[in-house]
């Protein structure tokens, strides 16, 4: 059950995972809906007033409470005359399992396609623990940085030019992506020079438009006459991701 996978991915250390949805009054929701999302995700939905300045402190209010302040807001503004909001929040807070020397953090040149290089913080290690390897199939070298609670941070880099990013991403449906996580997982780790630029990622996504990018009509055609009696929609769906 993909509810029960959701539910032990957000028991990791460190990660907190919320979502939550908010819609119009007049979107009647139904009450088997309602109590699976008691009973997977904890939280019931909420009807919006229909003010925007207070529905806008209402969501944000949640995420950060949700958070416990990690995250102190969501959302700047609503669309017009919002019937169904599907609203996610991830914050990753993680350790490296074995220290990097913040003395060893470098200005080094980052590549970038397209673009000139910029001088960024990288840390960088003569002798760090990787589980590397190079797929030969997707021209990609692999590398996997393990970090505390059992996790793990997976690099991949493309081999060669850096143009071809846009052709491994693409080339990275889920089975590929799957087998190469699946690989660094069992690969061993080894004394590796390092280089890696410091990480800080807050990303806040459109995912309706994303999904359009992406070609899956499913998602946006979606029948929803299972979460509500009469027609439903999604107006928004918007994720925050910080690292």
């Amino acid at each position: 059950c993909v509810h029960g996978a959701l539910q032990r991915l957000a028991r990791a250390p460190g990660l907190f995972s919320a979502s939550q949805i908010f819609h119009h009054p007049e979107l009647h929701l139904r009450p088997r809906f309602l109590n699976d999302s008691l009973r997977f995700y904890g939280a019931r939905p909420y009807a919006l007033s229909g003010n925007e300045s207070l529905d806008l402190q209402l969501i944000n209010a949640w995420v950060r409470e949700a958070s416990k302040g990690l995250l102190p807001s969501l959302l700047s503004a609503l669309p017009p005359e919002p019937r169904l909001l599907l609203l996610s929040a991830v914050h990753l807070r993680a350790a490296w399992r074995t220290p990097l020397d913040r003395k060893k953090t470098v200005l080094l040149p980052f590549l970038r396609p397209g673009h000139p290089s910029r001088m960024v913080p990288t840390m960088t290690s003569a002798k760090y623990p990787v589980a590397s390897f190079t797929d030969s199939r997707l021209q990609v070298q692999v590398g996997r940085l393990e970090l505390n609670g059992g996790l793990s941070l997976v690099v991949l880099m493309p081999r060669g030019p850096l143009e071809p990013l846009d052709t491994l991403e693409r080339a990275l449906d889920p089975p590929n992506f799957l087998g190469l996580l699946r690989r660094a997982a069992r690969t061993p780790l080894r004394a590796t020079a390092l280089s890696l630029p410091r990480l800080r990622l807050d990303l806040d996504l459109d995912v309706v438009a994303l999904v359009h990018d992406m070609d899956f009509g499913l998602f946006l055609d979606a029948e929803l006459c299972g979460l509500a009696r009469g027609p439903a929609a999604v107006d928004a769906a918007r994720h925050r991701a910080v690292l």
